[in-house]
């Protein structure tokens, strides 16, 4: 029996298909759900945007986050990186290091807290009651409860992946391996 043959998705596809997927990169389904994706955020945008100032709020908080986060949150996580590396990286157990799975939650709710700052903050309580008629208050609770189930989430998976790795063969079973019979 002959291996299978590894060829490229251009070459299995049709000439004009192979074409496009040669000079755009990929597929032509994944240009559609790009322009797809595109033409939904566009709008979603034209609804949010009805008013000039809800523009100018929108593009203010959106480079203020840019500007929050090149300037504090990134470096300070790669700060308490630098500093959790040394003590963490060193630390396997069963060869798995804990070191992602702390990296990951906490990207992830800095992330959560620079988007919904104002919310979670609650910054915006007027604007935000006359938008929605809800309150603000539930955000802080919400955003700590994300973060929580993120590291506790993450725990179980480096739980899994320990569990998961191969335990050192017993000491019998290695002196057999030394030309010692098992049986």
């Amino acid at each position: 029996m002959s291996a299978p043959s590894h060829r490229s998705q251009a070459t299995t596809t049709s000439a004009p298909a192979g074409r496009f997927a040669r000079l755009y990169g990929a597929r032509p389904w994944h240009l559609l759900s790009l322009l797809a994706s595109f033409a939904l955020t566009g709008y979603v945008v034209r609804r949010l945007l009805d008013e000039t100032s809800a523009f100018v709020q929108i593009a203010v908080w959106f480079i203020g986050g840019a500007v929050v986060w090149d300037l504090v949150l990134g470096p300070a996580l790669a700060l308490a990186d630098r500093l959790v590396r040394p003590r963490l990286g060193a630390v396997q157990v069963r060869g798995v290091s804990p070191l992602n799975h702390l990296r990951v939650p906490a990207l992830v709710s800095s992330l959560l807290l620079l988007l919904f700052a104002p919310l979670v903050l609650q910054r915006s309580k007027q604007t935000y009651q006359a938008k929605t008629g809800l309150l603000q208050d539930p955000y802080l609770e919400r955003w700590a409860a994300v973060a929580l189930s993120l590291f506790t989430l993450s725990a179980l998976v480096y739980a899994v992946a320990v569990l998961r790795t191969h335990r050192p063969p017993a000491r019998g079973r290695q002196a057999g391996r030394d030309g010692a019979s098992d049986r």
